[in-house]
């Protein structure tokens, strides 16, 4: 590995041990699935870099009474990035000072029923704890209230749809902040293939430190599903902000698929941004498999089982979210497309967001990147290539470039261009163990500087 910082250059070798325990099952009313693993990262010279990382992921649902009344709990422990300006989680040795750890833990009961005319309906309570190794989302408590109730999933020809929410943010750094609103659709269906929605809703938050936000909701909208493989959908309303909208586009082919979104809406923390490009490739994957597998959950994990096996990066959905105790508007177009070959795939994603701050940054706690910025801006794209040289070898290639910028209070304006090559060359040795090596060059100027070239053998059992 060598590596420079501040114009020194060092090499220095490391070591990365991570084992991790996977598991999933049903038992009577309960079903669920874990995934956790440890890292432990160690140095020959520099050992103040040493750390020991924790990841962890599990989500399951109880039945109390004949999926009626139900109980949907999940955890997580994750490393995230405090600022998209930074250096991301993994890769640079110099510099995880970009880095928080991320603890969830989120309980929801929630009650479903159905009447006649397939008029259905849900009421849901969540309640989400936070808690991270900086001053961001620190004793943090998310309540939300969500209800939904009406039969626009299959109007006959007309339906309609009566839904609202109610989330209230506590952190122990910053000031409450609270967002509700309510709306009605209604729904007409002109065929099988084309709907046609509009809604009227009011809406109401806090977001200024003295005073409330109130606005009438109304918009229009559409969804199309011409055949089984394509599907467009969209809708545009009048909101507090302006005009918000939400559109999307997918297609997908035996061995082939292709996702477009474009959205400009209010959200929060652990939004995706810049390394989502990934996310994205690996769900044009997973859509590909859907005209022989019909569970979801069970497309993805045979598109990520397939995605390790060729070689493709291993980390993805590592370093993907940006941690802020701020409610943002946010713009974000992403076009994503994966072709699946007998030996060669291929896969470009293409992601452009612009946040801007909601929240009176004098609510918000020291550290957040939105308290120091107005807007943050991230545009990037990474091409994955893909070739299976035997049965159960293959050699994969990883391009990607990006640029984030934020505009501070001054209205100054602060930069980070980052981009990344990497090759890897991977086998199985058993049914059980697979190897492989890489060569890794990483490099960013602006605001994160370095320039990292590295090259990693890597040795994974399963037992």
């Amino acid at each position: 590995m060598r590596l420079t910082n501040d114009g020194l250059r060092v090499s220095d070798w490391s070591a990365r041990v991570e084992p991790g325990v996977s598991l999933s099952g049903r038992s009577g009313a309960t079903y669920g699935s874990l995934r956790a693993s440890v890292s432990a990262n160690a140095y020959a010279k520099e050992d103040s870099l040493n750390r020991t990382n924790l990841n962890l992921l599990g989500a399951g649902t109880f039945d109390i009474y004949e999926k009626k009344l139900l109980i949907d709990a999940s955890a997580s422990v994750s490393q995230e990035r405090l600022s998209s300006l930074g250096a991301p989680v993994s890769g640079v040795a110099y510099d995880p000072n970009n880095t928080t750890e991320l603890r969830l833990l989120s309980l929801s009961p929630y009650a479903r029923w159905q009447w006649r005319n397939n008029v259905v309906g849900e009421l849901r309570y969540r309640a989400t704890w936070s808690d991270s190794s900086s001053g961001v989302l620190s004793n943090g408590l998310r309540q939300d209230v969500t209800f939904s109730v009406g039969n626009g999933a299959a109007p006959n020809p007309f339906g309609w749809l009566l839904s609202g929410s109610d989330a209230h943010n506590h952190y122990s750094g910053a000031n409450d902040t609270n967002l509700s609103n309510a709306r009605l659709y209604g729904i007409y269906a002109i065929d099988s293939t084309f709907k046609l929605r509009a809604d009227v809703g009011y809406e109401r938050n806090d977001f200024g430190s003295a005073y409330t936000q109130e606005q009438h909701i109304y918009g229009v909208g559409f969804d199309w599903t011409p055949s089984s493989v394509t599907h467009v959908a969209g809708m545009t309303e009048q909101r507090f902000f302006g005009t918000g909208y939400n559109y999307e586009a997918s297609w997908r082919g035996p061995r082939s698929a292709i996702n477009v979104t474009f959205s400009r809406d209010v959200t929060t923390s652990s939004s995706t941004l810049g390394g989502a490009q990934l996310i994205g490739l690996l769900l044009s994957f997973a859509d590909s498999y859907s005209k022989t597998i019909s569970d979801p959950s069970e497309r993805l994990r045979r598109a990520a089982e397939v995605w390790i096996q060729r070689g493709l990066p291993a980390e993805i959905g590592a370093s993907t979210t940006y941690v802020t105790e701020s409610y943002y508007l946010e713009k974000r177009a992403q076009a994503s497309f994966a072709l699946i070959g007998v030996r060669d795939s291929a896969g470009l994603s293409v992601n452009y967001s612009k946040r801007h701050r909601l929240v009176d940054p004098n609510l918000l706690a020291p550290g957040d990147e939105l308290g120091q910025f107005d807007n943050v801006e991230d545009i990037g794209a990474t091409l994955v290539i893909s070739h299976r040289l035997t049965p159960v070898s293959s050699l994969s290639a990883t391009l990607g470039g990006g640029r984030s910028n934020g505009q501070g209070l001054s209205g100054s304006v602060s930069s980070t261009r980052r981009r990344d090559a990497s090759l890897v060359a991977s086998t199985s040795f058993s049914a059980s163990t697979v190897g492989s090596l890489s060569y890794r060059h990483q490099a960013s100027s602006g605001v994160s500087e370095y320039d990292e070239n590295s090259i990693a053998a890597t040795l994974g059992v399963r037992f």
